[in-house]
Parts: structure tokens; C-alpha cells; sequence
């Protein structure tokens, strides 16, 4: 178990997804999931792809319907288009219409993928580092954080014609410039837009946010907050109606620890934004990291803490969580999430041993027992969870287990 060490704030894994409808029962999908590790040598990485009924049914008996080895032929494709190899699959989404996967590699690629197929269309580089690429509802763009040379970037996407591109002069926003004492660090974390597809939350590693409005050209800041008003590194976020909630996390030197939930009142944009907190925990070991809306309800991951809390959106106060340690797993580290589409489980990555990413070494936010995928089952329309169990996956490297669970993602 996790030992109680200085409370901070981080840097967290900036994820929205709107609030998902109940579809009808029975609709098959699958649960797709990236491992961090390497397959290659500096390379590579894994996808696993379960059925989701399966998943669900059973989840220590699970096995994956298809693993891709991130080494192999995707490998090959992305360098080649990219001159560098592909590592350290970090992120993972699926444009509206589910027949496209978007894949985005710290070593700096933007894969997309034919969701059907399986195949490789498209491979662009963003430069040194690409954190989080998120395709907008309106399937038109993908907007992506490069943290390490503190770029926005617009990826304009016509699925429909396999073509992705992005113009450096046009659509580049260099965000060094934007720093000061309020915003000390504008180094992008996870990117998101609201419903409209033409307003993005952008999270900063050191704190605060930016409005951006990614319909203009130039793309546009329209509305900023600080570090005060939000926390560093935040990963995750929800649209429920007028609010969208973002969060606050914890891995970054600049916040070991941090947990925080916001409600972002977006009915005065682009005139401006405001933030409410609704749920903080500063007294507890504990790392915000990841949402997904449940019915009327968020629930936020507690990467340290180990448990998932529910909010409720109509009075934005916490209604409970879901507790994730078991005698067989004792330090699950939850990250990501996604949601079945008939909203009776959430399914959710557990960390690994030896994270790759989003720890700082001082607390271990990030370090788990056993990598894998957690599958909770919904009541109350999400107003409770229960944990069934998880699915392992793994990774053995001269007796060390490697695999490191990050993207998640459920395909409809």
C-alpha cells in the first residue's frame, strides 16, 4: 500500500468525455487499452483490444481478441512517414463516428487508424513530444498538446477521405510566450473542446488554463485562469450541459499530489470563463487522473488513492466512491477510463510497477501492483459502482515486469 507523503499538485492526465447516453442492450464493443512499454528496442509499445461482453463477464478470465505490437507494422509505417520510431503509446481515442482510432506516442507521432480494420492511414509528427491528440465531436480537427516544446497544434481530419494534415504557420500555436507569473509554465497537457467542437481547454503543466477558440485562423485565446484558480497538470475532463469539469493531478515536480475537480461555467464565453471547485482532497494521499461522465454523474479517478469518486452533477457534491483494492491486487492505481455503451460498467486502467510516465519518485502517485484493465459495474444510473475485478496484462523483461497500462478507450 501507498504511504501518506507531502500533499502537491500535478500533473494529470486531461481527458473529456461528455456525458454518455445509456445505448440499447446487448450492443457489441470492444475495449481497447495501450501498454507503454517497449517492444522494440527504444520502441514500440502494445494494443489490446477485448471484447467488451467478455470484459465485462469475466474480467480475471479476459483475454485479448487482437494485440498489435506497436514494433511491427505500424512501426514501420510511422517511421517511415516520420523518420523516428514510434514509442510509449500514451493516448487513445476514437473520433464520433468510432470508425477511426486516434494514437498519440510521447516519441512525438499522431497515428490514426482505421478502427475497423486495424490499419494504419495516417502517422504526422508534432515535433519532440505529443501528449494528448483529441479528435473534436465535429470530426473535423484533432487539437494536440507538444509538452516539451510548449506547442497547441490543429490536425485538420476528413475521415471520410483518409486525409490528416496540419500547416506549421497556420496552425501552430506557440504557447512559450504566454507565461508569467500566473501562468509560470505553459507547457500543454490535455487538450479537450466542448460540444461545438470550437472552444479547447487547455491545461497547463504548471498551472492555470486557455481558452482557445480553434475555429479561427490564427487560432485564438479568449479567455484565460490562473494557477490559483486552476491547479497544475490537470487530465481529465466532462461536458454536462453549460459545465464542463476539468481536474487538477498530481507527477510533475511542480506537484508530486494533487487532486482537485472543477465546475467551468462556460456560459459567458468567449467573454470569459470561471471555475468552481467542487472537490479537492489536500489532506490525503491522493492524484486526480482521468474522468468520464456516468449518466448525470463524473467519476474521477483517484490514481494514489486507489478509488474512483462520483459527483453529481445537478449539485456538483460528491455522492460516494468506488473502492479498488482487493486482496489480489492491493495498490491498483487507476488511471484512464471509458464507458460501456449501455453505461452498465466503466473500465478502467491499472498502473503498473515500473510506470513510465506521470510518477514522481518521491511519492510513487503512479506506481501500481499489477498492470492491467479494471472493470466496475454501474447501479443507480451511476450513482454507485462496484468493482468486479481486472483483466492483467504483462510485459517480463529479465524478470521485471515492463507493461505500464495508459490509453483506454471504449469503441461503440
Amino acid at each position: 500500500m501507498k504511504s501518506l507523503r507531502l500533499p502537491a499538485l500535478t500533473a494529470a492526465l486531461f481527458l473529456i468525455v461528455l456525458l454518455v447516453l445509456p445505448a440499447g442492450p446487448g450492443q457489441a464493443y470492444e475495449v481497447w487499452l495501450t501498454d507503454q512499454s517497449d517492444t522494440g528496442k527504444e520502441s514500440g509499445g502494445f494494443l489490446y483490444i477485448y471484447d467488451g461482453a467478455q470484459l465485462a463477464a469475466n474480467p480475471p478470465g479476459a483475454k485479448p481478441t487482437q494485440t498489435i505490437d506497436f514494433s511491427g507494422e505500424i512501426g514501420k509505417f510511422c517511421e517511415e512517414a516520420t523518420k523516428k520510431a514510434v514509442r510509449r503509446p500514451h493516448m487513445l481515442f476514437f473520433n464520433a463516428a468510432q470508425d477511426h482510432a486516434i494514437v498519440s506516442f510521447l516519441s512525438g507521432q499522431v497515428l490514426f487508424m482505421d478502427a475497423a480494420t486495424k490499419k494504419p492511414e495516417a502517422c504526422l509528427s508534432m515535433g519532440k513530444n505529443v501528449h494528448a491528440a483529441w479528435p473534436t465531436p465535429d470530426q473535423k480537427m484533432a487539437i494536440a498538446a507538444n509538452i516539451a516544446e510548449k506547442k497547441f497544434i490543429r490536425i485538420w481530419t476528413d475521415y471520410k477521405a483518409h486525409k490528416f494534415s496540419f500547416d506549421p504557420e497556420k496552425d501552430v500555436m506557440n504557447l512559450a510566450p504566454m507565461e508569467s507569473g500566473e501562468r509560470p509554465d505553459t507547457s500543454p497537457i490535455c487538450p479537450i473542446t466542448e460540444a461545438s467542437s470550437r472552444y479547447a481547454f487547455v491545461t497547463l503543466r504548471g498551472g492555470g488554463l486557455l481558452v482557445v477558440d480553434v475555429t479561427a485562423t490564427p487560432m485564438k485565446v479568449v479567455a484565460t485562469l490562473n494557477n490559483n484558480q486552476v491547479h497544475p497538470a490537470g487530465c481529465g475532463g466532462v461536458q454536462a450541459g453549460g459545465t464542463m469539469y476539468i481536474n487538477s493531478g498530481g507527477g510533475w515536480p511542480i506537484a508530486p499530489l494533487s487532486y482537485d475537480v472543477y465546475a467551468l461555467d462556460l456560459s459567458d464565453l468567449p467573454k470569459g470563463i470561471s471555475a468552481r471547485l467542487v472537490s479537492q482532497r489536500d489532506d490525503k494521499f491522493a492524484d486526480s487522473h482521468g474522468m468520464v461522465g456516468v449518466g448525470r454523474y463524473v467519476w474521477s479517478a483517484d490514481r494514489a488513492g486507489n478509488n474512483v469518486e462520483i459527483i453529481d452533477t445537478l449539485s456538483n457534491l460528491s455522492v460516494g466512491s468506488v473502492d479498488l483494492v482487493t486482496d489480489k491486487n492491493q495498490d491498483p492505481a487507476p488511471d484512464l477510463m471509458d464507458v460501456a455503451p449501455d453505461g452498465q460498467y466503466v473500465f478502467v486502467g491499472l498502473r503498473g510497477p515500473n510506470p513510465l510516465t506521470g510518477n514522481d519518485k518521491t511519492v510513487n502517485n503512479a506506481k501500481g501492483t499489477i498492470p492491467g484493465v479494471g472493470v466496475i459495474h454501474v447501479d443507480a444510473g451511476g450513482k454507485i459502482g462496484h468493482y468486479k475485478g481486472q483483466a492483467a496484462i504483462t510485459n517480463m523483461k529479465d524478470g521485471k515486469e515492463t507493461a505500464d497500462t495508459h490509453g483506454i478507450a471504449v469503441r461503440r
